[in-house]
């Protein structure tokens, strides 16, 4: 079967994975993470997009001891959103709508009829591990700079 992609469509497709391949590579401060003083406002992220990347992140770095606090205790949302300002505007429109089709994406992908922060936590680690696992590289590579950011060497 004979796909036909047009030059416009190539050139997109190359920047997203562009773009998604910058962010993997994007390294955060690590001090910044660390306290949990109130959040100074966030500048990339919506507040909503910081949720779905919370309940991401939270999965992400998820070791079930109880020693560690939640993601939403520390400063990690405020930490991503600072290196985020690294990027260029294009990017980071591209990273808004990688959250948006991570959180929306289960009814496609898994056939779930929930978001991803509706899912269960073992839904949300299957979900994560399809990301991870896909046939389709640019999936992956979405995976891989959701991990980036997620990345507890990184954000603390």
């Amino acid at each position: 079967m004979a796909v036909w992609l047009s030059r416009r469509s190539l050139l997109r497709w190359t920047a997203v994975s562009a773009s998604l391949l910058a962010v993997s590579r994007l390294r955060c401060a690590p001090a910044l993470a660390a306290t949990s003083t109130p959040a100074a406002g966030l500048r990339v992220l919506t507040p909503q997009q910081a949720e779905i990347l919370t309940a991401i992140v939270e999965r992400m770095v998820y070791t079930g001891s109880p020693d560690l606090p939640a993601v939403g205790e520390t400063r990690t949302m405020e930490t991503i959103d600072q290196a985020l300002l690294q990027l260029d505007p294009t990017m980071q429109s591209q990273l808004s709508w990688l959250i948006t089709l991570f959180q929306w994406g289960p009814p496609l992908f898994q056939c779930k009829l929930h978001r991803f922060t509706g899912l269960s936590a073992q839904d949300q680690d299957d979900y994560i591990r399809d990301w991870a696992t896909s046939r389709v590289e640019t999936r992956r590579i979405a995976f891989q700079a959701l991990k980036n950011l997620s990345d507890r060497k990184s954000v603390g």
